[in-house]
């Protein structure tokens, strides 16, 4: 009998809703922030009001823009001009990392997790997304940046059910079942970690679009929507940075290739993007941030070429409104 074939203890789907809704809620000036970005008209004074109105906030965002590895000859003293030098998607995706940062360096044992690495992990992602953003002739939307940091969510929410025995269900049906470590999460259990973070960000009212990208990252095809592609990339390149080690991936890989060139590389009409900062930041930001972006670089642009994703020519330009 196969492993996905025994009777399954199923876990108890409203207790882990709210489990998800239980999760303290992000900064309501980080939903605002994200929400403003993700419409098709949003402007930057409305982005800029919402930064100046939280001092904790404006104090970091000038921070970053004065950081040495911003690499800028004049220092920067408004929130205007601190977003146009880092950019409209890390500023936000810094926002959020913020305020989510304690959560997700707490280890993850159950997911084979030590202390700071979902941390590591998902900050990869999110500067892996903005570097497969600008690689892409394909406008991107910045929430896809904040999509990528988040996509593992729902692991804090999942692991607190993962029992010994369950553990124990879930590593014979990757390694015996030829299963993704998320096929078997889905059979053994009812339910995998992409569902919850997408429950998990709903709850904290971002935007849907952010919220299919999460729940679907290892499935951009469910979505089939260029910020879930975004995502599903970074979150590969993030894996290879950090090394076979990084999580408990037995078994059948998660989808490790490009499952959506052909829209990455041409477009699709109807994609949403807003204006972005004509500045960047990408991966040059101080400390394990800067360290975990030059690698994401280094490893997207090898899986970009395997995915037919060619950087631009020249840089890319947006209005700031």
């Amino acid at each position: 009998m196969s492993p996905l074939d025994q009777p399954s203890p199923m876990l108890d789907f409203e207790s882990l809703v709210r489990a998800a809704e239980s999760l303290d809620p992000v900064p309501a000036s980080v939903t605002q922030l994200v929400r403003i970005i993700s419409n098709d008209d949003w402007a930057f004074r409305d982005v800029e009001a919402v930064i100046s109105l939280d001092p904790a906030l404006t104090g970091r965002v000038l921070q970053v823009a004065n950081s040495a590895a911003s690499a800028t000859l004049m220092p920067i003293g408004t929130v205007k001009d601190a977003v146009i030098r880092v950019g409209i998607g890390p500023v936000v995706s810094f926002a959020m990392a913020w305020s989510i940062g304690p959560r997700f360096r707490r280890a993850l044992p159950e997911y084979g997790l030590s202390e700071g690495q979902l941390w590591k992990h998902s900050v990869s992602a999110a500067l892996a997304a903005e570097i497969a953003a600008a690689m892409t002739p394909l406008d991107v939307p910045p929430e896809a940046v904040t999509a990528a940091l988040l996509h593992d969510v729902g692991k804090l929410v999942l692991a607190r059910f993962l029992t010994p025995p369950l553990l124990e269900r879930l590593a014979t049906a990757r390694e015996h079942g030829d299963v993704s470590s998320l096929q078997a999460e889905a059979a053994v259990l009812g339910v995998h970690h992409g569902q919850l973070g997408g429950i998990i960000a709903r709850h904290w009212n971002l935007p849907d679009r952010m919220a299919e990208a999460i729940t679907h990252h290892h499935e951009p095809d469910r979505a089939a929507d260029v910020v879930c592609d975004i995502v599903h990339v970074a979150n590969i390149a993030a894996r290879q940075v950090a090394g076979p080690d990084f999580v408990l991936e037995r078994g059948k890989a998660d989808g490790d290739h490009c499952a959506r060139p052909a829209r990455l590389q041409a477009g699709e009409r109807g994609a949403r993007a807003g204006p972005a900062g004509a500045g960047r930041s990408g991966w040059r930001i101080t400390g394990s941030w800067g360290k975990a972006g030059r690698l994401a670089r280094g490893d997207l642009r090898r899986h970009g070429n395997h995915c037919n994703l060619t950087p631009p020519a020249k840089p890319i330009q947006r209005a700031v409104r």
